[in-house]
């Protein structure tokens, strides 16, 4: 009896796993890929690619389920084409035992939208002085550790994890942020906080926390990797680069909202655009961009941060910090590294896919005959606005506004999403 349910004709086949990018006919089981053949017909326009990989969610349980339920966040998750998600830390109470940790994930793959890799914190309450018990979480499969939020400050703490977590190929996930120096601060210190006469966060604040736990890296002679994550400072991954090409396990990511927007839109925004680290000068982002398509930066992640509308609708200097970024992901980062930079849609696709399964240690996806349904269509030409959510929150600077390129389906084991839709 013949399983195939349906056949998608001329789509274009983006697979980074197998390096593949061609127009092909792919016929889809119930639950899998029978087989992928070369095109019949004329192509569709369509692209194809497997589910994202986004390593840096907040899904805000336990503790602010105002902001994000684990169900809402996973389906925004789904909606913009993500089928893995890194679930982040700074929660109340933190995600410091493994108890709690797997109580998360399990409680959040229930609902069976995507998969969940725990990133619970390096050290207790996120208090950077005692480490948790990262060998514990390594027996439970959990090797991924961040205090994001925070950085790990301890100098010794630090050094501490990176000896511990070297033999089971475990990562520190690091906020790079010197705290002294950021405290108090709320936009970039340069026109941004001129023009809204607030404190300003300095990008020697990150780049200077970035040199300091690669000499504790380089120190420790562990051989433990480290991972630098939303940076925002092109000193920040030149350090990083050049600790990579030293010999040292360093990668980095940086956010879609980082490649696109500068400090002009927290400026005209306010609050909306308010994030930690915050939106740098012009000259950054473009540098940044430019690091992007010379393969200096490993892998792109959202830092989706959720907030409800009471605390965002704050004078600037009070607002909380952080935006939400699931759902514009792929439309943002497709089109500032294609249009902008000029990248190859495969190599895009990598650094979403994977590049952070890579980093995270899990599965990387694939779509390949025989293999589970995990996969995307997408059409890169169709214009949209982003005016609905399946967030609980809608704190984006990109909210309300036309984005090219959008998610059409989404298959993870099975078929989840279809035009807007869940089914």
């Amino acid at each position: 009896m013949d399983k195939i349910k349906e056949i998608l004709r001329g789509v274009r086949l983006l697979d980074p796993l197998s390096d593949f990018d061609g127009v092909v006919d792919i016929a889809v089981e119930q639950d899998g890929v029978q087989w992928i053949r070369k095109a019949s017909g004329d192509p569709s326009g369509l692209w194809l690619f497997p589910g994202l990989v986004d390593m840096h969610v907040h899904l805000r349980t336990p503790g602010y389920e105002d902001a994000e339920t684990l169900e809402s966040g996973l389906r925004a998750a789904v909606a913009g084409g993500v089928t893995c998600v890194g679930m982040m830390p700074n929660t109340t109470p933190a995600l410091d035992s493994v108890d709690l940790t797997l109580a998360v994930k399990k409680k959040g793959e229930s609902f069976g939208l995507t998969g969940i890799e725990p990133i619970p914190c390096v050290t207790m309450g996120r208090a950077g002085e005692n480490c948790t018990d990262l060998e514990g979480f390594a027996r439970c499969g959990i090797t991924c550790f961040s205090d994001d939020g925070s950085p790990v400050e301890g100098d010794k703490t630090l050094r501490e994890a990176f000896n511990c977590i070297a033999p089971f190929n475990g990562v520190v996930i690091e906020h790079p942020e010197v705290t002294a120096m950021a405290a108090g601060g709320v936009v970039n210190l340069g026109r941004a906080s001129t023009e809204t006469e607030t404190q300003g966060i300095p990008e020697s604040a990150e780049y200077l926390d970035v040199e300091r736990c690669i000499g504790i890296l380089r120190d420790s002679r562990s051989g433990a990797r480290l991972h630098l994550t939303h940076l925002s400072s092109p000193e920040s991954i030149r350090l990083a680069h050049k600790a990579s090409m030293e010999g040292l396990r360093v990668t980095c990511d940086v956010t879609p909202h980082h490649l696109a927007l500068n400090e002009e839109a927290v400026i005209a925004l306010g609050a909306v655009a308010k994030m930690n680290p915050p939106l740098r000068s012009e000259e950054s982002r473009k540098k940044i961009v430019d690091m992007v398509k010379k393969g200096m930066v490993t892998a792109i992640a959202s830092d989706h941060a959720p907030h409800p509308a009471g605390r965002k609708e704050l004078p600037l200097s009070a607002a909380a910090f952080g935006i939400t970024g699931l759902e514009t992901l792929l439309s943002v980062t497709l089109d500032i590294l294609g249009r902008e930079a000029g990248m190859h849609p495969l190599d895009i696709i990598r650094l979403l896919t994977t590049a952070p399964a890579a980093i995270l240690g899990t599965v990387p996806p694939e779509i390949a005959a025989g293999k589970p349904l995990n996969m995307v269509l997408f059409d890169p030409k169709q214009h949209w606005t982003y005016s609905k959510t399946f967030s609980s929150s809608s704190n984006s600077p990109f909210f309300g506004k036309k984005l090219t390129g959008k998610v059409l389906r989404v298959w993870f084991g099975l078929e989840l999403y279809r035009e807007g839709e869940f089914v």
